[in-house]
């Protein structure tokens, strides 16, 4: 606080050629009243895992958190955070809503980022996520399913590799995968997105 009424004395003095005081993002936050990205994504973490909160704040909270896993730095922030096992614990969830979310959520934060692929393989959530696809009553919640697995296994072998182990022979077909080679996992995913639409 100290270094914000400093720097708001030195900005008004006229004729002065500006601010010597330095505010960092801390500063900021306290002077414009916004929480820096980490607090938001740990905030909306509480949220979520907070029993007493209702369902359709959870999702306002879902939502948010998925915004900002758009950004590469903000993903990769799960880790440091520990935000990936009460996030992957939402697979569980009885609300197909808050399933269909943690797919989405997790599929935009591994999408073309090796550091969360690898995370999201470790902390086990590639079989959460098969299961789903799989086994889950509600149709939006499989598709979902399908897009967090896609992004998943786009060039990180040891997450298409296990995602094959689970996978049904005839969803897998007669194909050697290579997890650079795309147009096989498009055919894969293709084929996913078939049978996602099959009632269970």
């Amino acid at each position: 606080m100290e270094s914000i009424l400093k720097w708001g004395i030195e900005n008004s003095i006229p004729g002065a050629e500006g601010a010597q005081t330095k505010l960092n993002e801390e500063a900021l936050a306290q002077l414009f009243g916004a929480a820096d990205d980490a607090t938001l994504m740990k905030e909306a973490m509480a949220a979520i895992n907070n029993p007493s909160v209702p369902v359709e704040d959870k999702l306002i909270a879902f939502d948010n958190l998925e915004m900002l896993c758009e950004g590469l730095d903000n993903a990769n922030n799960l880790e440091n955070l520990k935000l990936w096992e009460p996030l992957i614990s939402n697979f569980d969830s009885p609300e197909p809503d808050l399933r269909f979310m943690t797919a989405w959520v997790c599929g935009t934060a591994v999408q073309n980022n090796l550091k969360t692929q690898q995370k999201f393989h470790e902390v086990g959530g590639i079989p959460k996520a098969i299961y789903n696809y799989l086994n889950d009553p509600s149709e939006k919640v499989r598709h979902k399913s399908v897009y967090n697995i896609s992004s998943a296994i786009r060039n990180y072998e040891p997450a298409l590799q296990e995602a094959l182990n689970l996978l049904p022979e005839n969803i897998k077909g007669i194909e050697n995968y290579h997890h650079e080679d795309m147009e096989g996992i498009d055919r894969l995913v293709q084929r996913m997105r078939e049978d996602a639409k099959r009632q269970r």
